[in-house]
């Protein structure tokens, strides 16, 4: 049971959404579910309801709070659900009124969790403010012809890596777009979504990905990933916004749909540095 509701969470983030909101009420009623069937079977003492969690939070800890080390309260209250769907039918046929009560409380504590914490945190852990020189890159069209460097001099460039295999970074792009859209009449900020070779994406790859969509953000490739690697990332998406002096202002790696402020904080950025001075 513990490895059925690893892996159907894994599922959930994988294929539908990483939404860590979502993630947390998934989890949690699988746990509880699960914890619920023990208990009301009988199947087992508190090293069963151990082993049911041990999945989900090994799986968890290992591969997402790495990433994203505020998230530790997933943790705590899966094993809380886990906890109260085991004590639901522990020693009566129907739960008692205390557990009942007490399982409304933590769901409040986990919505609040959930809506007003979640969004926040994973804002400070992704992103990351830089003061440094932007490197040399070159972007070539999808069409094979190279994109002057000359193009984005003196403006505010914000580059985001994707590749069409990663769903974080199909998940990002409709705010990537509409940030564009946004932006489109004003000369002075140029967004561009940046593609490579990783995972065999080639240009008509690409064309093909963009034309079955309403995108009108332009898409650039970046042959062999290498400003991918000059700017310091190693995987995807990768976003950077670039001030109209050359210096890398802001940078961040991965996309989560929970942060609920994404394109505004990125209008904030883009307008703190258009108000900026000219570039020397």
């Amino acid at each position: 049971m513990g490895l059925l509701v690893a892996a159907a969470t894994a599922g959930m983030i994988l294929g539908v959404t990483n939404d860590m909101r979502w993630v947390l009420a998934f989890g949690g009623a699988g746990l509880f579910g699960a914890g619920w069937w023990l208990g009301g079977r009988r199947r087992g003492g508190v090293v069963s309801l151990v082993l049911l969690c041990v999945p989900l939070v090994l799986f968890f800890a290992a591969l997402v709070i790495p990433e994203l080390p505020g998230l530790w309260g997933h943790l705590a209250f899966w094993l809380v659900f886990a906890l109260f769907g085991w004590l639901g039918f522990r020693s009566q046929g129907s739960p008692r009124r205390s557990v009942i009560v007490a399982l409304g409380f933590v769901a409040v504590l986990a919505g609040w969790y959930a809506l007003a914490y979640v969004p926040g945190e994973i804002s400070r852990s992704l992103n990351r403010l830089r003061d440094e020189p932007a490197p040399e890159f070159a972007f070539e069209s999808l069409d094979a012809t190279a994109l002057p460097a000359a193009s984005l001099e003196g403006k505010v460039v914000v580059l985001d890596f994707f590749a069409t295999w990663c769903a974080p970074c199909i998940a990002e792009l409709p705010e990537i777009d509409a940030l564009h859209r946004r932006y489109v009449a004003t000369p002075e900020v140029e967004i561009l979504v940046v593609a490579n070779d990783s995972g065999g994406d080639t240009p008509e790859a690409i064309r093909a990905f963009v034309g079955g969509r309403d995108l009108d953000v332009p898409f650039v490739y970046d042959p062999g990933g290498k400003a991918h690697r000059a700017f310091g990332f190693a995987g995807l998406p990768g976003l950077v916004v670039i001030d109209r002096a050359g210096q890398i202002r802001f940078s961040r790696e991965g996309f989560n749909a929970a942060e609920t402020d994404f394109q505004e904080m990125l209008v904030r950025i883009i307008e703190g540095l258009r108000r900026s001075a000219e570039p020397v």
